[in-house]
């Protein structure tokens, strides 16, 4: 392998860890509560989690939506998790299981949040 190969493959590799965590660190951080850090991390990631696979883009809008409902903004929170429902329904496993359950109980959450009040 010559040197400019080897620059590029570290580079790329460089990326892919870079998302990767940030992700990873953003989830990390709602776990913990820390749920503004996690959103700000999520933001920044926006503009690459468009290019990502299946997968990362569910388990990203997944946590979107789940921050944005941790932090009260019911109407993203929805926004975000019907993305997150939307790739897993086009590509099922796209969520890991556990994933998947956090999207299904906020998804109903949130639609009961938007439900009008009973009489």
């Amino acid at each position: 392998m010559n040197a400019r190969n080897a620059a590029r493959l570290l580079a790329f590799g460089s990326l892919l860890l870079a998302c990767g965590s940030g992700l990873a660190g953003a989830k990390a951080d709602f776990n913990k509560g820390r749920y503004p850090e996690a959103q700000k991390e999520l933001l920044a990631l926006e503009p690459r989690a468009a290019h990502w696979s299946n997968s990362k883009r569910a388990e990203y809008a997944l946590y979107r939506g789940l921050v944005h409902h941790a932090l009260g903004d019911r109407a993203s929170a929805d926004v975000w998790l019907k993305e997150a429902k939307s790739i897993e329904d086009r590509k099922p496993h796209s969520l890991s299981v556990d994933d998947k359950v956090r999207l299904d109980l906020n998804l109903e959450a949130t639609a009961h949040d938007a439900a009008p009040a009973a009489p």
